[in-house]
């Protein structure tokens, strides 16, 4: 990679907020800033993360795969996925709950002795770049009651979507939005943790002798674009040659005029450009 895509990739990476894909997996490292991300959210000031781990491709034979983008485990044994989301497509709610499954299964006993009442509690957070229930709410959680009644159903499923779109009288919830979506705000007084690793992960540089494994991943993601557009390109010329040596045996074997091949080319150019 040329210094000038270094420079590129460096400002690109300034400039991006928290909700970058490669920036959340490493908010996700650190159980200090997802802790006070979840208290926040949560409003529970005694909240204790036991751990921490970014992206995960959970992937099995007999479902389809899903790369969480935070999965953490509270003292309380309760499971949370936090997901980050910019664009409201492929129905997030939907998402949702398929994650909650795969989260489900995953974390319940695996012996003989299975009851249903050992399952794990699992808490799912979508951070939306966008108002999902035109609401203009800052959070939103999802329940479950009997038609027609007010008895709330528990199914040891806790869901809520957090619009970070919205405009919050709560001044430490709007402080939290504000490190999230912009590229530069921290608050040190109501979040320490979470405005140091925004720091470090700000102040990464790519390329060097000393590249981290995060900004060597970045350059690998950007080397593995360039190559699929090679390799794109590369069958393009290819397929470009193979049609023009046919047409050219034709035109040797009288089955075709020159002036007949070199329209067809024509066309098929266009094709394959397209």
């Amino acid at each position: 990679m040329t210094n000038k895509n270094f420079k590129n990739y460096n400002y690109k990476w300034r400039k991006a907020n928290l909700l970058d894909d490669l920036k959340f997996r490493e908010i996700a490292k650190s159980k200090s800033a997802i802790e006070e991300i979840l208290r926040e959210i949560l409003k529970d000031n005694k909240l204790e993360v036991v751990s921490s781990v970014e992206q995960r491709n959970k992937s099995k034979f007999y479902f389809h795969g899903v790369i969480l983008d935070c999965e953490c485990k509270l003292s309380t044994n309760e499971i949370v996925n936090i997901e980050v989301q910019v664009e409201n497509n492929d129905d997030p709610i939907l998402r949702m709950r398929y994650n909650q499954s795969i989260l489900t299964i995953e974390n319940s006993p695996k012996n003989k002795d299975f009851k249903y009442k050992a399952i794990p509690k699992i808490i799912s957070i979508m951070f939306c770049d966008f108002d999902l229930f035109k609401m203009n709410e800052p959070i939103y959680e999802v329940k479950k009651f009997v038609n027609g009644s007010d008895i709330e159903v528990n199914n040891g499923v806790r869901e809520i979507y957090v619009n970070l779109k919205s405009k919050s009288d709560d001044e430490k919830l709007t402080a939290l939005f504000e490190i999230l979506k912009t590229d530069k705000y921290i608050n040190e007084k109501f979040f320490p943790n979470l405005s140091k690793k925004k720091r470090e992960i700000v102040n990464l540089e790519i390329g060097g002798a000393n590249m981290s494994g995060l900004t060597l991943e970045i350059y690998k993601d950007g080397e593995k674009v360039g190559i699929k557009k090679g390799i794109e390109k590369g069958m393009e010329k290819g397929m470009e040659k193979g049609i023009k040596y046919a047409y050219m045996e034709l035109v040797k074997e009288g089955i075709l005029t020159k002036k007949e091949a070199e329209k067809r080319l024509k066309n098929k150019k266009n094709l394959i450009s397209k």
